[in-house]
């Protein structure tokens, strides 16, 4: 089977970036993890017979990658928003209030979403953000599709406790700012 690594490249870079930015613990990595997989691709290419989808099998090498990176560093950082959220064009740019509370809530999720066991994760990951049926989750994850549904079920269940216990704690103190002068909820 010939096939075009320019072409596998160009069509699936993107989506190659957006998993390991959702699989990584530190988004700084994702350069490297992404580099990784196609050297591993070009390097594995004349061997892939084409049972499954390239995107399949991209999968499983960025899923590899992204746990030989882990294990390789060994170390754990809180995660940082590493994927920028573009809105649509406003009238009027959104308050500082509302910015504070928008990264807040996403800090939230990237933590509760970090602490989450990487198989729950990764199928929450790829049926939420990726919009993949739990057919194409269970090939990619070489799992069974009854796998598939329970993993996200207590992806779903540990992710929102995860949030409510996140939600339920104080945000951090702002220096400079005595606690009399806060507003309520601390943002501002």
């Amino acid at each position: 089977m010939s096939v075009d690594f320019e072409a596998i490249y160009r069509d699936h870079v993107q989506r190659v970036a957006r998993w390991a930015g959702w699989l990584l613990r530190s988004p700084n990595d994702v350069e490297d993890v992404v580099q990784d997989v196609f050297v591993t691709a070009h390097r594995l290419l004349p061997g892939f017979r084409g049972d499954a989808q390239v995107s399949t099998w991209l999968f499983r090498l960025t899923a590899n990658a992204v746990r030989h990176h882990e294990r390789r560093s060994r170390r754990r950082r809180w995660l940082q928003l590493g994927v920028h959220v573009l809105a649509p064009c406003e009238p009027e740019p959104p308050r500082p209030d509302q910015v504070l509370e928008t990264n807040r809530d996403l800090r939230l999720l990237r933590d509760a979403l970090d602490a989450l066991p990487d198989k729950y994760r990764t199928v929450l990951i790829l049926a939420r953000l990726e919009g993949l049926s739990g057919e194409e989750i269970a090939e990619m994850t070489e799992t069974k599709i009854s796998t598939v549904w329970v993993r996200l079920h207590r992806a779903r269940a540990e992710l929102a406790a995860r949030l409510t216990e996140l939600r339920a704690e104080p945000p951090p103190a702002l220096p400079g700012i005595p606690a009399h002068a806060r507003p309520p909820g601390g943002t501002a």
